[in-house]
């Protein structure tokens, strides 16, 4: 199982900021950053998508991420071979940071917004 390498991973180290991002290992080009900035996110084959995945096990119109204040969810599009959130199918879920998406043969995790805690300086 292909795992998100350390120095992507959120934390200390890892993604800050306040945007979530998409992290895709496309074959023949490796690792792949989408920041997902908008309120609708759609990702397929074909060109128009925010997130294209040029394979041809991959729907034109595969699926669709959609942000609701902080959170993100994935719909899938009815695509012909389906999408899988932690190796199960589904057609319809929220998302959770370090959830591991597979299109087809494309993995990706989902990277969840990150930001650093407050901390209250010492007396």
């Amino acid at each position: 199982m292909w795992e998100l390498p350390p120095f992507f991973l959120t934390g200390e180290n890892g993604i800050e900021g306040n945007m979530a991002r998409l992290i895709l290992n496309c074959e023949g080009v490796g690792l792949v950053m989408r920041d997902l900035g908008r309120d609708i996110v759609m990702i397929g084959r074909a060109p128009s998508n925010q997130i294209v995945i040029d394979h041809p096990t991959v729907s034109e119109q595969h699926a669709v991420l959609l942000r609701t204040g902080a959170s993100y969810s994935l719909k899938d599009l009815d695509s012909t071979n389906g999408t899988r959130i932690n190796g199960d199918f589904v057609t319809d879920a929220e998302l959770k940071d370090g959830d591991t998406i597979r299109f087809g043969p494309v993995m990706a995790v989902f990277a969840g917004a990150y930001r650093k805690p407050l901390f209250k300086p010492r007396d």
